[in-house]
């Protein structure tokens, strides 16, 4: 595809997205403050997701969206952090990052960065606690949120994130999506294709670790994780290899596979096993804050 091409599906894919998705049971006792972040490319929405009446200084986990780097906004995950928000009693900050092709591979990853900078110097305004800040992501959220952790342990002073927390992750968007395990629920290979297409200007960037992080040569320093699959999911078996590798570095992980699910069955698959995923992305928050 030439640039135009891909402006164009990516148009076309953007007006599409009108899936059904599944919400709490029950509506959040929680508030949504928009913030205006300022970066490099010009601001940035960050949707503040904080407990009712919320006047000392929370926790907080900094989420970001999935939508394969080419669509999706804050809105789509705000019920559920909503909902982590009151059930955890932290702040979520739900940010809008750039998408491909008008800003491919690495301006989201820079930008995700700068908003994230933002938010440990703003950590004071915000009431939040900077030594008790998490960071994640569903989908391609996920895969921004472990290069964001990669290249923040890269730093010589490197932001405290005390935890990252990736939801089905696209970790290798080197390997041919037809090589990748296949199930009849999963993302359509072509349309994966089109997506890492989009996100990947050159071919090589395929292989940084930034855009691939199972690529990543050193994981020795990043913090405790939680990884979550789902079993008919053809990016289960990356995440898994992550974990693995995550693990041998001497990483504190924590995964689990929601058996019989599809990729983003978070946000529109079985509302019953929607609600233990999002339970147990809140149970381990809860746990990270509390050591």
């Amino acid at each position: 595809m030439n640039r135009q091409e891909m402006l164009d599906l990516a148009k076309q894919i953007r007006s599409d997205e009108d899936r059904p998705q599944v919400t709490p049971p029950h509506p959040p006792q929680a508030v949504t403050t928009t913030l205006q972040v300022p970066t490099s490319i010009g601001e940035v929405r960050v949707l503040l997701h904080s407990p009712i009446d919320a006047t000392e200084t929370l926790p907080g986990f900094i989420s970001f969206h999935g939508g394969g780097f080419i669509t999706g906004s804050p809105e789509m995950d705000e019920p559920w952090n909503l909902f982590l928000a009151e059930n955890v009693n932290c702040h979520v900050l739900n940010i809008e990052y750039p998408l491909a092709p008008e800003h491919p591979f690495p301006v989201p990853v820079h930008i995700a960065y700068e908003v994230v900078q933002w938010i440990f110097k703003q950590s004071e305004t915000l009431h939040l606690d900077p030594s008790r800040i998490a960071i994640g992501g569903h989908s391609a959220g996920g895969n921004l949120a472990a290069a964001i952790s990669l290249w923040n342990a890269e730093q010589a002073s490197p932001l405290p994130l005390i935890a990252q927390l990736l939801d089905y992750p696209p970790l290798d968007l080197a390997t041919d999506p037809a090589d990748k395990p296949f199930f009849e629920e999963a993302i359509p290979v072509e349309q994966a294709r089109q997506f890492n297409a989009m996100y990947i200007s050159r071919a090589e960037d395929a292989y940084h670790h930034l855009a691939s992080p199972l690529y990543a040569a050193q994981l020795e320093a990043l913090p405790q994780t939680l990884v979550l699959t789902a079993e008919h999911d053809s990016l289960a078996q990356e995440a898994r290899q992550y974990a693995k590798r995550l693990q041998a570095a001497g990483v504190a992980v924590e995964h689990q596979e929601f058996a019989g699910q599809a990729h983003a069955f978070t946000h529109h698959g079985d509302a019953v096993v929607a609600l233990k995923a999002w339970q147990r992305m809140a149970y381990y928050l809860k746990s990270v804050y509390r050591s």
